[in-house]
């Protein structure tokens, strides 16, 4: 099933139509769709490669007069239909800023938000979505297992690039490897903590995206509540996560290691040096706490290989750049 059947159920009628219209006039653009952004009372725009503007009969512009202008109701109703026609059902998502589709397409929220006490409870009325494709591209991590593994063991890997740069589609990539084993000895035993719902895109619990046959996923729990449990249920030999960050992620690293079992995770940073800089992440540098360190960056579009370090010696081992690409 391709997106389009995935995300195009949750427009209205005028919406989905300048979409497909633009899928027939645009086929080579339409590929590289990233985000589909709706804002009320502002022009449709959609992530190609570059921003670009929409109009109501599928054709790309600069021009904000000539596009198709998103009305509140366009918004609504795509929110009604996400939830189920209850806004109720959507309560934990407004607390959270996000949610999260069949098939792991992620929806941004924002608009009018409820403070108390200087907290942030929820977003009270969503005048902004940011639906962002989620693409599935089996093959893309091969070129970078031989230096993820040794003696047929995974390294401890973090994958750090800066937002849209193809952290979360290599991260399931390398997830599906190691469950099946492929270029590698042995297969390895799997427990992702699928936070966000981003990485297994699950419905009702059954993962929509191949993260391998050996893969325990855990969808919509937090990451410490999450890793404890798959540790004592279902023996993982390495966890994955998708975006560590926070000072107790790095504690939960900690503890991983403390149990012998390996870890894939990513973070947001431009390069080493950001990331050494970043306090939330130092640690895990300065200590060498991560065995390998894989760069992801746009210089040739989404998932550039910039190169990968040696966390520990903190040095670089492999620096080709070069895109990455589905091989067979």
């Amino acid at each position: 099933m391709g997106f389009e059947e995935q995300v195009f159920p949750f427009l209205t009628l005028r919406l989905r139509r300048a979409l497909e219209n633009l899928r027939r006039v645009v086929p080579g653009q339409w590929v590289k769709l990233e985000e589909i952004r709706l804002r009320a009372e502002k022009p449709l725009q959609v992530e190609m490669g570059a921003s670009w503007l929409v109009t109501a009969s599928g054709e790309l512009t600069a021009e904000p007069e000539k596009a198709l202008i998103i009305k509140t109701e366009d918004v609504q109703r795509t929110l009604q239909l996400m939830g189920e026609n209850s806004f109720y059902t959507l309560e934990e998502e407004f607390k959270a800023g996000f949610i999260t589709l069949a098939g792991g397409h992620r929806v941004g929220l924002a608009g009018e938000c409820l403070v108390e006490g200087g907290r942030l409870c929820r977003l009270k009325r969503v005048t902004s979505l940011n639906i962002r494709i989620a693409r599935e591209l089996k093959g893309i991590s091969r070129v970078l297992l031989p230096w993820l593994t040794r003696a047929g063991r995974p390294l401890r890997t973090i994958i750090i690039s800066p937002p849209q740069a193809g952290k979360t589609t290599l991260l399931r990539d390398l997830i599906r490897c190691f469950s099946n084993g492929e270029e590698l000895s042995a297969p390895v035993k799997v427990g992702l903590v699928d936070e966000r719902g981003e990485v297994a895109g699950s419905f009702r619990g059954v993962p929509q995206l191949d993260v391998g046959i050996r893969t325990d996923v855990l969808t919509g729990c937090p990451k410490r509540v999450g890793v404890f449990l798959l540790l004592r249920s279902m023996g993982p030999q390495m966890i994955a996560t998708d975006e560590i960050g926070r000072p107790g992620d790095l504690d939960l690293l900690e503890e991983i290691l403390n149990t012998g079992v390996g870890f894939i995770t990513t973070a947001h940073a431009w390069d080493t040096k950001d990331f050494a800089l970043r306090p939330s992440l130092q640690r895990l540098w300065v200590r060498g706490l991560v065995e390998r360190v894989v760069i992801l960056s746009r210089r040739l579009g989404p998932g550039t290989l910039e190169g990968v370090w040696d966390g520990r010696a903190k040095e670089p081992i492999f620096s080709q750049v070069q895109r990455l690409e589905v091989r067979r």
